[in-house]
């Protein structure tokens, strides 16, 4: 019976030396940029709020002046709202508009209703901002055409009736043609060979969309939620760029909140208590949309 030749660790750690060596200014990166300010943010949660000089150690106040800032209570609803919509309408319309593109028989069609609909998520939220309120303004396209009727003009940007509608609409808009494009690449690598023999078997155009094409995405469906799980307490872009004193107190969302804590107000402390507990929030979130979507099995 023959043994198995052990390397040591210092002779696999020479043998792949390259490999190491160009690996090591991604780990710098990361250690610089991401792993020290985590945790440089976690111990300023736990010191007073100062500028300059020592920060003494101030315990749990921080976390406790948070939790019972009204502002902060608002935010996380606002949050929920605001992401659990997003991340509905996300996945349904980016499925839904994946399925029709894949309908398309002309290739050429086709590749230009994908380019046309992912071309939106290739601009900053500062531009797609501005479009929405060319859009939405008193002098918008909309107003133009609720004029043309005989309406009044609506402020649609600081009526508070509209705030999150307009918040999660944009999103949309931008996004659900890159999560469709992820459901594409999935919907051409299905085997042909299923297709031709549900046509044997009788099988129309809709009972193959549903035997074959969307058990076929079980897989990209999982990706596809927890991605968006992840996202449900982090948005702050959209809401930063759209944000005036008629919507602010329905549309901001925890890290404007923490945005607003720390540099605006400059109490840093305080702000780092509450990133952690978005951190730890969507943490929990995204283990709860793994469990419930089976992901790792």
């Amino acid at each position: 019976m023959k043994q198995s030749i052990r390397i040591p660790a210092r002779g696999i750690v020479w043998k792949y030396r390259f490999l190491y060596m160009m690996f090591l200014p991604a780990a710098v990166y990361f250690l610089v940029f991401s792993y020290y300010p985590f945790f440089k943010g976690i111990i300023m949660s736990f010191q007073a709020n100062r500028l300059i000089g020592i920060r003494p150690f101030a315990g749990l106040d921080n976390y406790a002046e948070v939790v019972a800032d009204p502002d902060f209570i608002q935010s996380i609803v606002n949050s929920l709202i605001i992401g659990i919509a997003d991340m509905m309408l996300y996945f349904c319309l980016s499925l839904v508009l994946a399925l029709i593109i894949n309908e398309i028989g002309s290739s050429f069609v086709r590749k230009g209703v994908h380019t046309i609909a992912y071309l939106p998520y290739l601009f900053s939220w500062s531009v797609i901002g501005g479009i929405w309120a060319l859009i939405f303004d008193r002098r918008g396209i909309i107003n133009l055409i609720r004029g043309f009727f005989g309406r009044e003009a609506v402020f649609f940007l600081a009526n508070q009736n509209f705030a999150r509608p307009l918040i999660i609409g944009m999103g949309v808009w931008r996004s659900i043609g890159y999560f469709a494009l992820l459901y594409s690449v999935s919907i051409v690598a299905i085997d042909p060979a299923l297709y031709e023999a549900a046509r044997i078997d009788g099988a129309g155009r809709f009972t193959q969309i549903r035997k074959i094409i969307l058990p076929s995405l079980r897989g990209t469906m999982k990706v596809i939620m927890v991605l968006l799980s992840i996202g449900i307490l982090t948005h702050f872009d959209e809401i930063f760029v759209m944000q005036n004193p008629g919507n602010k107190r329905l549309i901001r969302t925890l890290l404007l909140y923490v945005y607003e804590t720390g540099i605006l107000n400059f109490k840093l402390g305080t702000a780092t208590a509450g990133a952690a507990l978005v951190m730890i929030g969507t943490l929990a979130v995204a283990g709860i949309v793994r469990k419930i979507t089976n992901y790792d099995e």
